[in-house]
């Protein structure tokens, strides 16, 4: 006999679980469409199909003004007391923003909040422990007898009633005393609500007494909802100190040099001032007086002392005096008024209508000095201003405590001296020694030794330098640098040309003097050699006493040039022979350079085009 079927064969044979096999589809040829090939790279989706990005949500702006308290915190429990036994009342907000002009800055507004907190959390504390009856002793239970019926439970007992409190009105003074702020909170029971008595007390009992605002006060009471709210209550006035003096200027402190140029690219030195002229008389400043400071009063009714105002000091200099009123700086006669260090200052102005030459002799003056002519040969011209002169400098010497304006120019056959303890301007340098504490500009320097302490300008008009020896503290800025023919041009750069050159010149001359001093104590004795001997002498120790000077300021003022940047030459043309040196290193051109700048890079001149 056959075993029976079991029921899991029957249902495994059934159509149920009769799996059909997928036949392989045909590979097809190669002029087909191939099949898509699987990968595990994730998809990419075009732009359209992407989710947009959830930007993250901007944090909300902080109030500086709005205290914030989380809605756990004691005045917020003392607020739903309130409202369960009075009915509806507005939400706690806290905040010192009032009309314009605020009483608080954003930045102390940010403090006051932190102090006001805890005056908040320890009043309204207390407020509400006030607000709470006491809790009513539970009676003890009796003994269940068999007659006894069910008690009463204590759950069936009826609360207690608020405590009947009238509104109170809490103070807060600000840290400066200059305001002082109203918290009310609502009464409680069968209490008063607030009243101007209430408030009125409340600042008394704070020491407020000052700057009252009586509107505010009386108009608190016949608010909708004045509670949980803060009221400005009082204000105080702000000590205001005095104003300074001040001085108004009417001239320039510093006069601003310009150099007109034409359409030629050629400057007009004759057009150039450098002087500002004053008449007697004339006012140079005003100076406006001090104000006396205004004292203040805090909330609390006490004084805030207050400086007044400092007098301005008078700019008053040589030829300059104060009018009766004291209220403006005048000139006291007629000249140029320079500005030197801290003062206002007329220098008298000398007027030469033609040469220097034998009709004026030479040029010795305290102020500034104008010649309409030229400077002839043999001759000297030294100002403790500026000088300017319209026509040409011959073999002379010029000096000058200011600016210099050479109008035309100097030819100065190898025997001229220029020197300014500020600016030169020449329409052109030849043949001569030039010294400039600040800065030269010309249009032409042709075989000159030329020392200056800033920058050296060869730019309008030819713009060349050719020949000699420029030496600038900090720049040189020329069109063309050297000539065709090689003429040896020598740039350097940095340091402190002026110092250093008058250190060399005064060796020099230390020992002329010296060598003179032993020549003349080999003659003859004789009452003549004695008498020149101690003037040598004489001299020898002077001049060593400057030579000191002179280095111990140099020393100085190059401790302060140690972190400045090695100086640079920039021109549009340099022809072979043109020497370049920046401290111990040197560049020596051999071929025409163009549009370049020559600077020291890791301890080498290089040029940068």
């Amino acid at each position: 006999m056959a075993a029976p079927i079991s029921f899991l064969s029957k249902l495994f044979g059934s159509k149920l679980f009769k799996f059909r096999r997928r036949k392989k589809a045909p590979e097809k040829d190669s002029g087909s469409r191939p099949r898509p090939v699987r990968s595990d790279k994730p998809l990419k989706l075009a732009e359209e199909q992407r989710p947009a990005k959830k930007e993250a949500p901007k944090p909300e702006p902080v109030d500086p003004y709005l205290l914030s308290l989380p809605v756990d915190h004691v005045i917020f429990e003392l607020w739903r007391v309130c409202r369960d036994q009075g009915g509806w009342l507005p939400r706690p907000e806290l905040s010192f923003k009032t009309a314009e002009p605020q009483v608080f800055d954003p930045k102390t507004s940010m403090a006051e909040l932190t102090k006001l907190l805890m005056a908040v959390s320890s009043s309204a504390a207390s407020r509400l422990s006030s607000m709470t009856p006491p809790a009513v002793p539970m009676p003890a239970a009796p003994a269940a007898g068999p007659e006894q019926g069910l008690t009463e439970g204590p759950q069936d007992q009826e609360p207690p009633p608020p405590p009947d409190l009238d509104a109170q009105a809490t103070v807060f003074v600000s840290g400066d005393k200059l305001s002082a702020w109203l918290l009310i909170y609502p009464p409680s029971g069968k209490g008063e609500g607030v009243t101007k008595g209430i408030i009125m007390n409340a600042l008394g009992a704070a020491g407020v007494a000052f700057g009252v605002d009586m509107d505010t006060v009386e108009s608190i009471p016949s608010m909708e909802a004045p509670y949980f709210r803060m009221h400005l209550a009082a204000r105080g006035k702000a000590a205001v100190p005095g104003k300074d003096g001040a001085i108004i200027d009417l001239y320039p402190r510093e006069t601003h040099k310009e150099l007109p140029v034409d359409d030629m690219n050629r400057v007009d030195f004759t057009a150039m001032g450098t002087t500002q002229n004053v008449e007697k008389g004339a006012a140079i400043c005003h100076i406006s007086p001090p104000t006396p400071g205004v004292a203040g009063r805090t909330v609390t009714d006490k004084e805030l002392p207050t400086r007044d105002g400092v007098p301005a000091v008078a700019p008053m200099g040589r030829n300059t005096a104060l009018n009766e009123d004291g209220t403006s700086l005048i000139a006291t006669r007629d000249g140029g008024l320079e500005f030197s260090g801290r003062a206002f200052q007329v220098n008298p102005l000398l007027e030469i209508a033609g040469n220097v030459d034998y009709s004026s002799g030479n040029v010795n003056f305290l102020g500034d000095v104008h010649i309409a002519g030229d400077v002839c040969s043999g001759f000297t011209v030294r100002a403790m201003g500026n000088i300017k002169v319209d026509g040409v400098v011959e073999s002379s010497t010029i000096e000058a405590g200011g600016d210099l304006v050479l109008a035309k120019g100097v030819q100065g056959n190898n025997q001229a001296v220029i020197r300014a303890h500020r600016d030169i301007f020449a329409k052109y340098l030849e043949n001569c020694i030039v010294h400039a504490k600040e800065n030269l500009h010309s249009e032409c320097i042709i075989s000159c030794e030329v020392y200056s302490d800033a920058g050296v300008y060869v730019q309008s008009g030819r713009g060349a330098i050719i020949g000699g020896r420029v030496w600038a503290g900090r720049e040189v800025d020329a069109n063309i640098v050297g000539s065709k023919t090689e003429v040896r041009t020598t740039v350097v750069l940095g340091g402190l040309p002026c110092e250093s050159y008058e250190k060399e010149l005064l060796s020099k001359e230390i020992e002329e003097l010296e060598k003179r001093l032993e020549e003349t104590e080999r003659q003859p004795s004789s009452p003549t050699k004695l008498s020149r001997m101690s003037k040598m002498r004489m001299q020898i120790s002077v001049n060593r006493l400057k030579l000191n000077q002179h280095q111990k300021s140099l020393d100085e003022l190059q401790n302060g040039l140690e972190h400045r940047p090695a100086g640079r030459l920039t021109f549009r043309t340099a022809h072979p022979g043109t020497l370049i040196e920046i401290g111990p290193s040197q560049l020596k051109l051999d071929n025409e350079t163009r549009h370049s700048i020559a600077t020291l890079i890791d301890g080498e001149v290089k040029l940068i085009t």
